[in-house]
């Protein structure tokens, strides 16, 4: 599912399978073949597939917790209620600030390799009405932030592409930093991959313009411009991908690109800088006045009429120009129902990594080419780019068990439907915003025989059923480059047990709380830091925005937590569990028998410190139209100087308040003309040791104040 097309493909039913009992990819179906079902359900990006969504009714004003002092103050008339109280104890800063009450989630964040007070981050920000890329950059540490909305990119045509969204945020070693985002028309099916610069520590941006061909006749003649007379621009600056829509109506007849990612570094020994045609894509000479430091990757997920493959582009010029796009998803005899059948062609959420000495290049990304649980796959690339090695087996995906949207055979979660979510959306118990199982790989950036270590973590339901979610945060270890992994290791430390079958859709204990999103970073002192949202803390609440979503108590609250751990040896099981061990690579698709799967028991914990990073507690049924979508991806930037610092940037949803739900009166909406748009999610940041961060956490009893929190009372007086 995901988007109109319905990326509709014929499968057959495999002759060779690979059945595992037991050990590192062991486990348990009792689900049919999933087949078309599988390769159908790689989602896209909430902000496209929400694209019609648009905000504003009558209320102008709303909570604004989090902003540093200083900061113009509203005359506001509503009374400040005891939740915006609360959510303003603590060192937490909101980054965007705005006052326009609707929301940002999905979020990106780098810091400066020239100067580490420098800090730039992204999020999905809707504060003109609709989806848009925020921008937020600091140069006090992140005591004080300024944000804004990036340039729409430029078309042929003279319109732009004003809806955009999935940021992803990067410095070279120059500290000039790059911002990736995909654009979408709202009204067609045009749309692309862009790249914006700022050589100011991320205040101002360059325009992505996509070229004006000056001589159509003439395919293989670079002659074109930007705008209109007199634009400085140089065409084709910023722009990654562009598909242009021929029939102005959105109903899929162009390729989706969605979900791309950027990561930076140097070009590996041998390899030139190489720059390309605006129209032709044809390669040359780079300007050596534009020759950057590093070169820059964006990789991305093509969303086409029969598949889905991740793409690679580069560039030379600090992204004035882009290699024509590659597919790199490969082939695997461990990938099933592809084209030809060996095809690993249905992908999403990739991420690239580039060691910051070596030049080597990894992409990880999730694989849905399945019977039934996806799989995280892993390329590698030696020259740039040029050639690739694998994809290699990261580990299984369990995702089959989790609770999704719909009525059956949809999914298990009426409710969410009803609330507006996409069926067949993976869900959390007690919630409907959408979710998944992603998260990112990373080198370590030490050299030598630290070189070939690789971190990816991830998060799955391989301790939860259908019926009660569990999802737990796993890290995964290469010591040889990605070509084999180590794991799992699971990093959050709360109790986590499951009893039964994980497949049984009548299971419905309590198996411990769910923890998803998570992203890890390594910094020169090999301080690993892992940050994942987790509701840990709320083990028996009842109240709930919507009552017909509480399936059992506790398992509701957000709070974005972190997880530690140095690595002082190269190629060591530092930071790994006890029973984790070296993942074989299939030699066939993995079909799961019943048993027990790794990651499993007290076993395959680690000794990762687990602590609270947001200081307050947040409700996710307030973040985006009844609760629906609070963004797909989370992040943390682990400084390389010598304050050895972690960035943490997480949605937050401490200033939502009710979306009308039915627990905040008898009617729906229960507070008609004020509802969605006391709904908001913000974008918060703190900043700590990257090696001794945090101090545990527990519960507060002001926590209550945000399990059922209406929208705020008109006062008859300003705001004291």
């Amino acid at each position: 599912m995901g988007r109109s097309r319905g990326l509709l493909v014929a499968v057959a039913i495999l002759g060779s399978l690979v059945v595992v009992t037991a050990g590192a990819a062991s486990g348990q179906s009792g689900q049919p073949a999933r087949g078309v079902r599988k390769a159908d359900s790689v989602p896209l990006s909430g902000v496209a597939a929400f694209r019609d969504q648009n905000f504003g009714t009558r209320i102008t004003e709303c909570p604004q917790a989090g902003l540093p002092a200083g900061e113009p103050d509203p005359l506001d008339l509503r009374r400040v209620d005891a939740a915006e109280q609360v959510s303003d104890i603590g060192d937490d800063v909101r980054t965007n600030n705005d006052y326009s009450c609707f929301p940002q989630d999905e979020t990106s964040i780098d810091s400066n390799p020239t100067d580490e007070r420098n800090l730039v981050a992204g999020a999905n920000d809707y504060r003109l009405g609709f989806g848009t890329s925020g921008f937020y950059a600091s140069t006090d540490g992140g005591q004080n932030w300024y944000s804004g909305i990036q340039p729409f990119p430029s078309l042929p045509t003279g319109d732009n592409l004003d809806g955009g969204g999935d940021p992803a945020i990067v410095f070279d070693r120059e500290g000039v930093v790059y911002y990736a985002e995909i654009n979408f028309n709202r009204t067609d099916d045009t749309n692309g991959v862009f790249v914006m610069r700022s050589t100011n520590g991320g205040f101002t941006w360059t325009r992505a313009c996509v070229p004006i061909d000056t001589t159509p006749e003439d395919p293989d003649d670079d002659s074109s411009v930007c705008g209109g007379a007199g634009d400085p621009r140089q065409p084709g600056d910023g722009v990654v991908t562009f598909n242009q829509d021929e029939d102005a109506i959105v109903n899929g007849t162009v390729d989706f690109d969605d979900k791309e990612y950027i990561a930076a570094g140097p070009r590996p020994e041998g390899v030139e800088p190489v720059c390309f045609g605006p129209i032709s894509g044809e390669a040359g000479r780079c300007d050596p006045d534009v020759v950057g430091s590093d070169r820059i990757y964006v990789t991305f997920t093509r969303f086409t009429a029969t598949d889905s493959p991740i793409y690679l582009s580069y560039s030379d010029d600090q992204g004035r120009s882009w290699s024509p796009e590659k597919s790199i998803s490969g082939n695997a005899p461990f990938c099933a129902f592809g084209e030809p059948a060996d095809a690993c062609s249905f992908n999403q959420f990739s991420v690239p990594t580039v060691h910051p000495k070596t030049g080597v290049l990894g992409v990880a990304y999730e694989n849905f080419n399945t019977e039934a649980e996806n799989q995280y796959l892993f390329v590698r690339s030696e020259d740039g780019g040029e050639t690739f090695e694998g994809p290699y087996f990261v580990t299984p995906v369990f995702d089959v068990n989790f609770p999704t949207s719909g009525a059956p055979p949809d999914g298990n979660r009426p409710d969410c439907a009803a609330r507006g979510q996409q069926d067949g959306r993976i869900v959390y118990t007690n919630s409907c915003f959408r979710s998944n199982a992603a998260g990112n790989v990373v080198f370590d950036d030490r050299g030598g025989r630290f070189a070939d270590n690789l971190y990816l973590v991830m998060s799955d339901n391989r301790n939860g059923t259908p019926a009660s979610s569990n999802s737990d945060v796993f890290l995964f270890k290469s010591n040889n480059g990605g070509r084999s992994w180590i794991g799992p290791t699971r990093v959050n430390d709360d109790r986590s047990h499951l009893t039964g079958l994980r497949n049984d859709p009548e299971n419905a204990g309590n198996f411990g709380n769910d923890q998803w999103w998570p992203w890890a970073d390594i910094g020169s002192s090999g301080d690993l830091n892992i940050v994942f949202h987790d509701r840990r803390l709320d083990r028996g609440s009842v109240r709930h925005e919507w009552p017909t979503s509480r399936q059992r108590p506790g398992n509701y609250l957000v709070w974005n937590w972190g997880a530690q751990c140095r690595v002082t040896h190269p190629d060591s099981h530092e930071c790994l569990a006890p029973a984790a061990r070296v993942i074989p690579q299939p030699t066939a698709p993995i079909v799961f028998d019943e048993g027990e799967v790794d990651g499993q028991g007290t076993r395959f914990l680690g000794p990762l410190r687990n602590f609270k990073i947001s200081d307050t507690a947040s409700n996710f049924d307030y973040t985006f139209r009844a609760g629906i979508f609070a963004g797909d991806y989370n992040n943390v930037a682990v400084s390389n100087g010598k304050a050895n610092r972690a960035y943490a940037f997480w949605t937050d949803a401490r200033n939502g308040r009710s979306s009308g739900g039915p627990a905040g009166g008898n009617t729906l909406p229960s507070q008609p003309g004020r509802n969605p748009l006391c709904e908001q999610s913000d974008v918060f940041y703190d900043s700590y040791s990257a090696s001794n961060g945090g101090n545990g956490g527990r519960a507060r009893a002001s926590d209550r104040l945000f399990l059922v929190t209406p929208c705020p009372g008109t006062a008859t007086e300003p705001r004291q």
